[in-house]
């Protein structure tokens, strides 16, 4: 009886050991803490990238079912462009892996934004809590100074950081690209005088890939149908027109014309949601965005005779609407035209 009850003491003690270590396996995988890949110390303190008393410049994160992205921000001009270098990790089972990383500059008004594949070469995970905490070191090359960086990285999650993968991209063919060519008869002969198009312009030297689409007014024959412009001593020679105007001091320039009314950026995937239109000061955008009605001058030269004439148009690439409302040409030759 004796051995018996000792027999029984020892198989209670363990299957309750094999229970609790089975426990503490589960939590483990549960929270994502079961992928320790470095002994390096990391603390609260390497959330800071770049230290500052006024504005440090530190790591943010976010999060969705499948994907962990991390990333930080610094301004590198007065005129508001940053430049934001974000890494993005696979979820696992019980890990993170890499992912990609990119390194995108936001030129706001002043510049062309863009954004630029990196080679996240490392990834070494301290501490990961599903969606809670993530800390580690990961090494990467920038993509334009070649330098490779290794950088400890420290970040705590809120219900706030859950951001659902974004898949709602605007695509250049289906919000603009469909509608055009717009072709343009002025004195309804049958015959195209003036066209609103885009020019399609592939960048495979770039990482990620990118087509660059620019939405311009064209004339089918350069020496007869022109495009006119303020007569000034100096470039960029505007072609857009609000009113009040006139067709008077106003000049063809062969060269040195803003003729891009809008320029769009398509990536290829999966960095899609940079896709853009320009839309600033570098076009047409503040412009083409206000109240007021747009309009280009137009001359055409009959029977050795000039003719003057306005084609008013509409484009709001934001609300993926381009049209051509109304034309006028002058019946009377070397007679200007205004609106008012």
């Amino acid at each position: 009886m004796k051995i018996l009850t000792f027999l029984f003491i020892i198989c209670f003690c363990i299957s309750c050991s094999t229970s609790n270590t089975s426990e503490i396996i589960d939590n483990n995988l549960t929270n994502g803490l079961a992928c320790f890949t470095t002994d390096i110390s990391i603390s609260k303190a390497d959330n800071i990238v770049i230290a500052d008393a006024i504005n440090p410049i530190t790591w943010e994160g976010s999060y969705n079912d499948d994907s962990v992205t991390i990333s930080f921000t610094r301004p590198v001009s007065a005129d508001g462009e940053t430049e934001t270098k974000a890494f993005i990790f696979n979820k696992t089972t019980d890990c993170l892996t890499k992912n990609r990383a990119y390194k995108f500059y936001n030129g706001e008004n002043v510049d062309v934004s863009a954004v630029t594949a990196m080679d996240l070469s490392e990834l070494y995970i301290k501490e990961w809590v599903n969606n809670e905490k993530l800390s580690g070191l990961l090494v990467y090359t920038d993509p334009h100074n070649k330098i490779t960086y290794s950088r400890k990285f420290y970040v705590e999650f809120t219900l706030d950081d859950f951001q659902a993968e974004f898949t709602n991209f605007t695509i250049f063919e289906a919000c603009i690209g469909a509608n055009l060519p717009i072709e343009i008869d002025m004195n309804s002969d049958e015959i195209t005088d003036f066209k609103l198009t885009y020019d399609q312009e592939d960048d495979i030297g770039n990482t990620p890939k990118f087509k660059k689409y620019t939405i311009k007014l064209e004339t089918t024959s350069e020496d007869k149908n022109k495009i006119l412009s303020p007569i000034k001593n100096q470039e960029p020679y505007l072609i857009v027109h609000e009113p009040p105007f006139s067709s008077e001091n106003k000049i063809h320039y062969p060269s040195g014309v803003k003729n891009a009314l809008d320029i769009f950026y398509e990536y290829e995937a999966p960095y899609q949601n940079f896709n853009y239109f320009l839309d600033n000061s570098l076009t047409y955008g503040s412009t083409l965005n206000n109240n007021k009605e747009d309009y280009f001058i137009i001359s055409m030269a009959l029977n050795n005779l000039t003719y003057y004439g306005w084609i008013r148009f509409n484009l709001k690439t934001s609300n993926c609407n381009v049209e051509v409302l109304d034309t006028y040409l002058n019946a009377n030759a070397n007679e200007h035209v205004s609106v008012n």
